[in-house]
Parts: C-alpha cells; structure tokens; sequence
C-alpha cells in the first residue's frame, strides 16, 4: 500500500461512500492505493484549527500500517501544522480501539451516541500530540 496525496475531492468522496457520510469543506485527504493503483483506503483530515487540533477519519484497508502511519503523522503535523490528531472510533471497532494506542494515540475520552442511539454507537475518542509523535516524525 503507498499513500498517495492531491486528490483530496476524490479521496473524500470515497471514503464518504463507504462511511454513508459526506465530507464538507474545508477538508485535506490522503489515500492509500495498491500495486494497481486501486484505492483501498483513505484519511480525510477535517475540522482543522490552524496551529491546534485536526480531526482524523480512516476508513479501509491497510490505513494502519507502519509506512501509513508516518504518512499520516507528517501530513497533519508537518503539512497541516497542527499541534494534536484526534481520531474517534465507535466502540464496536475492537480492532482500532486496539490498534490506536499501539500507534502512540492516548485515549482521551467517550462522546456517548455520537454514531447513534445504541452504546456501541458511542465514540472512543483518542489523541496524538505533536510532541507525542516523535517516532513517526523522524
């Protein structure tokens, strides 16, 4: 998987198509396309205050890879100049409830309901700090 950048209104509408959701601007993307070049994931980076936090949101495969992760960290800290990475995930999502932390995310917090009315519907809410991140950022 190699990340890709500058197709930010494709990359978001895809990841938008696959979530059932659609991305407003102002938003920045970044996908990850295979050997054929097929899009198989992406990260659309949105609510983004100049200076403080960026909101993450991945969807599909390959998105949590080592080469991915550095990808990602340096677009938002160093391209984006935020100073946090937020990503939220519903608690249904073991495997990126697991994975986050093990990427350098601390969790932060629960908005309960946030992707509905149900309990797994609640969103785990984890952080990484620019000062947190210095394994991916070297």
């Amino acid at each position: 998987m190699v990340p890709v950048f500058g197709y930010d209104a494709e990359v978001a509408a895809w990841a938008g198509a696959q979530l059932g959701v659609e991305f407003q601007q102002p938003y920045r993307a970044m996908g990850v396309v295979d050997t054929a070049g097929v899009l198989r994931g992406a990260s659309v980076f949105n609510d983004h205050y100049p200076g403080g936090n960026i909101e993450m949101t991945l969807v599909g495969a390959g998105m949590l890879t080592r080469r991915v992760q550095r990808a990602i960290v340096h677009f938002a800290f160093n391209t984006c100049g935020a100073s946090r990475l937020t990503a939220k995930t519903p608690y249904r999502n073991k495997l990126v409830r697991r994975l986050l932390p093990k990427a350098g995310f601390a969790f932060e917090g629960t908005q309960r309901r946030y992707f509905g009315p149900e309990r797994g519907d609640d969103a785990l809410c984890f952080v990484l700090f620019r000062e947190n991140a210095g394994r991916w950022l070297n």
